[in-house]
């Protein structure tokens, strides 16, 4: 169905374009959201991957995924709105929400649970922020979308063993600020 769609997507077919990366739009917009940092910044990103992925999909090789290619997208959309001059936009009001504890997942936490579970995801978020970028990003394709190994090495152009071993030094690293 997959080999269909892409068929179909690079003759310009924009519904086909739509049902091929749909599914993949919240692994766009969290990779945005965690090079930008900021959701304003990480949605308009989101939505330039999308168009230039679009762009490009009569030129789409086959020799990654449609994920793997959409990262890829993403990752260079993002580095170029770094480099861009602007003033950043302040943090959305949700992010202060779940800072504060609410979470709309969780329907009715305790407020001792909502404290605790505030302070773990504010450590967490600490920690993660301290991490470099690159170490953000390979925790994220793995434990956040659940990415093969294979998979993250062909997004981010590393060899296996690399994604590996780099991950394994993120984790203890993380793990070592958890502690501090």
């Amino acid at each position: 169905m997959d080999e269909t769609l892409i068929s179909k997507a690079m003759q310009g077919d924009a519904d086909a374009f739509g049902t091929l990366v749909g599914p993949y739009e919240g692994l766009v917009y969290r990779q945005c959201l965690l090079l930008l940092k900021n959701p304003a910044d990480a949605q308009d990103a989101a939505q330039e991957t999308m168009l230039r992925a679009y762009r490009a999909m009569p030129r789409f090789l086959g020799l990654s995924s449609v994920p793997t290619w959409l990262y890829r997208i993403a990752h260079n959309v993002c580095l170029d709105w770094l480099k861009r001059p602007r003033t950043r936009r302040e943090n959305a009001s949700l992010d202060g929400m779940a800072e504060a504890g609410f979470d709309p997942a969780d329907p009715a936490p305790t407020p001792e649970d909502a404290y605790l579970q505030q302070s773990d995801r504010a450590r967490l978020r600490e920690a993660l922020l301290r991490l470099p970028a690159d170490w953000q990003a390979l925790l994220l394709l793995r434990y956040g979308e659940g990415l093969s190994y294979e998979a993250i090495a062909r997004a981010l152009r590393l060899r296996e063993g690399t994604v590996k071993s780099r991950l394994n030094r993120a984790k203890e690293k993380l793990h070592t600020l958890m502690k501090d």
